[in-house]
């Protein structure tokens, strides 16, 4: 997943809930429908990028019945305000910022996030 194809989505998900450690997403019916996200799923499942370490992130679930996905991920790895902002945030610059602020804390080379 590329991030041009999560700052498409972040308007198409809301976060459901979110205690530090678990992340849960839910997905609007639109996101269906969109090209990138049927590749994406068609080669690497709703979790990371196939052979992506993602620092962090302990696991991640899908259920299609109620379109959403909970993350699960370590709290003193990843900083719960950073990710929550990440989904929430209102803006192209706010969303990149974000991004590269998490990047960063983790030591996660973003450009091998990139498609």
């Amino acid at each position: 997943m590329d991030l041009d194809l999560m700052l498409g989505l972040r308007e198409h998900i809301t976060v459901g809930s979110h205690t530090p450690g678990r992340l849960k997403l839910k997905f609007d019916l639109s996101v269906i429908g969109n090209p990138k996200v049927i590749k994406y799923v068609k080669v690497n499942g709703f979790g990371p990028p196939k052979g992506q370490d993602m620092p962090g992130i302990t696991g991640t679930s899908f259920n299609p019945l109620t379109r959403s996905m909970t993350m699960r991920y370590d709290d003193r790895i990843l900083d719960p305000r950073l990710l929550h902002r990440l989904f929430t945030c209102a803006s192209v610059e706010e969303f990149q910022e974000t991004a590269t602020e998490l990047a960063e804390l983790v030591d996660f080379d973003l450009s091998t996030f990139l498609n």
